[in-house]
């Protein structure tokens, strides 16, 4: 297949699996799991396969510039986000039982705001200026969508609210050989987003606040002073297409938006 090809079978497998958050087992949808079990197979295979066509080619600093949405990830979506990577190699390849430590702690996060559908992750953006050396990301999140009791009323139990996440890095350095990006977390930041309701009571204090994540950790004795950094790497990119993957082979796919 050719690049083209092979991009527009990407997208269309983001749009069969909710851009790969489908691929993910729940026993009560087992059905589903199969169903999807073969797509992920499908992923990697036209993604490896869209990254040999630039294989070799080192990549070129000045593609990466610009919005990107993202719209495929054979993991959970919201650990694009650089406030997500520097966790994940924080833990590195330390183990929690027969499993990865990482592995548990976003299983853990996920089961803890997606449960029961009461919790989703909308858009999922990235900002790249590689001249400036900095990387803005953010999703849109949405708590308690679904908390009415079905067959009995349709009255609200808990209200629906949310924001756009936002992480904030510096100091991003491209390896054009090998595609390696080394990144530094700064800070967080949790805003409002028109269309999603503002959180009741006191909440809206904490919104449009920036909160300074690279300060705090290295203050936690755990990281003995070290700063939040994170390392990914570019698979293939062009002018609207872009394929990445972390320190695990986990794929995150990019459009470049208009």
């Amino acid at each position: 297949m050719s690049a083209e090809q092979l991009k527009r079978q990407i997208l269309r497998l983001g749009a069969l699996t909710d851009r790969g958050q489908l691929l993910f087992p729940q026993k009560a949808y087992t059905p589903l799991d199969l169903y999807n079990a073969g797509h992920k197979e499908e992923i990697v295979e036209a993604v490896e396969a869209l990254a040999k066509t630039k294989e070799g080619t080192p990549v070129d600093p000045a593609l990466m510039n610009g919005e990107w949405e993202c719209v495929l990830a054979t993991k959970q979506i919201f650990r694009s986000s650089p406030f997500f990577m520097a966790i994940q190699d924080a833990f590195g390849d330390a183990t929690f039982g027969d499993s990865k430590s990482s592995e548990v702690f976003f299983r853990l996060h996920d089961l803890q705001v997606m449960s029961w559908g009461a919790s989703t992750v909308g858009r999922v953006a990235q900002r790249i200026d590689m001249d400036n050396e900095t990387i803005e990301s953010d999703f849109d999140t949405i708590l308690f969508r679904s908390t009415v009791i079905p067959i009995l009323g349709w009255f609200k139990l808990l209200p629906t609210f949310g924001g756009r996440v936002v992480s904030f890095a510096d100091r991003v350095k491209l390896d054009p050989e090998s595609g390696r990006i080394d990144l530094e977390l700064q800070k967080t930041r949790v805003e409002r987003k028109e269309g999603i309701p503002e959180p009741p009571l006191f909440l809206p204090w904490f919104l449009d606040r920036d909160y300074p994540v690279n300060a705090v950790w290295k203050l936690l004795p755990w990281n003995k002073g070290r700063a939040p950094t994170a390392t990914t790497y570019v698979k293939y990119v062009d002018e609207d297409f872009r394929v990445m993957v972390d320190r695990d082979g986990q794929y995150f796919v990019y459009c470049k938006v208009a």
